[in-house]
C-alpha cells in the first residue's frame, strides 16, 4: 500500500507485488460486476421503458458522464409536469379545430335539439288551429 500521508515528497520508486495486484484485480471485478448488475437491472426494466422503448439503456449507450445526467433528470422533471398541461391544451385546441372544420358534423352530433323539437312541434299544431 501506498502511504499517502506526506504529499509534498515525491515517490520516485515502489516495489510492485503480482499476488496484490491479482487480489486488486480481483476486487475491483467483484465490484464492476456487481455495478455492472444493478445498472442492467435499471436498463432493463420495463418500469422505465416509453411506449415499448428502452431509453435508459439507449441513453447509457451516449456514455453520458454524471453531470449529464443530473442534468437529462432535472429536465425530465421538469418536462414531467409541463407535458399534462400541454396534453391538456392539446386536446382541447384538437377539439377546437374539429368544430371550425365541420361545425354541422359537431352540432348533429352533440347538439341537443328536443326543445326545438317541442318547439316545432308545438308551432305546427298552432299555426294548424
Amino acid at each position: 500500500m501506498i502511504n499517502h500521508e506526506n504529499s509534498s515528497s515525491k515517490m520516485n520508486s515502489f516495489n510492485f507485488s503480482f499476488a496484490l495486484a491479482n487480489k486488486a484485480k480481483a476486487d475491483i471485478q467483484a465490484e464492476y460486476s456487481t455495478l455492472e448488475e444493478r445498472i442492467s437491472n435499471i436498463t432493463d426494466s420495463e418500469k422505465f421503458y416509453v411506449n415499448g422503448f428502452p431509453i435508459l439503456k439507449n441513453i447509457l449507450m451516449l456514455q453520458p458522464k454524471k453531470s449529464d445526467l443530473k442534468k437529462l433528470a432535472k429536465a425530465m422533471d421538469r418536462l414531467a409536469d409541463l407535458i399534462e398541461v400541454y396534453e391538456e391544451a392539446q386536446s382541447k385546441l384538437s377539439v377546437i379545430e374539429a368544430v371550425q372544420k365541420d361545425p354541422n358534423w359537431f352540432a348533429w352530433t352533440f347538439g341537443d335539439f328536443s326543445q326545438e323539437i317541442d318547439q316545432d312541434i308545438e308551432q305546427l299544431f298552432k299555426t294548424k288551429d
